[in-house]
């Protein structure tokens, strides 16, 4: 019988790497903007890109662009209302002017790395 073995420090390795998003939830009135409210930051080594997605209500998530080091790459089809900043690397914040109805949605954000 072949077990697999696990070390510890496996283990704790492992459970620190993630990638944050804060807050869970904004309340805003239409017209208004979310600036540095809505961050997202992730302690992986190697990891250098920050990819931000918008999921509206019943449907799949749509990529909004990433975050490349300091880069950022936006959709073709993104608003300019939508941007995000920061460092792949570590962080990065979206931000949302000029709120309207269509902005009501979950927003999330992953951490990858690039491949060569």
């Amino acid at each position: 019988m072949l077990k697999k073995v696990c070390r510890i420090s496996d283990l704790k390795k492992k459970k620190n790497k993630h990638v944050e998003q804060k807050p869970p939830f904004i309340i805003r009135k239409y017209g208004d903007s979310v600036n540095n409210e809505i961050k997202c930051k992730h302690n992986i080594t190697n990891y250098d890109v920050i990819l931000w997605y918008k999921q509206d209500r019943g449907k799949s998530l749509k990529l909004l662009g990433y975050l490349f080091n300091n880069n950022p790459n936006y959709q073709e089809d993104l608003e300019e209302r939508i941007r995000f900043d920061g460092d792949g690397r570590k962080e990065s914040t979206l931000r949302v002017t000029d709120l309207n109805f269509n902005d009501s949605a979950l927003y999330f954000c992953a951490a990858s790395y690039t491949v060569l």
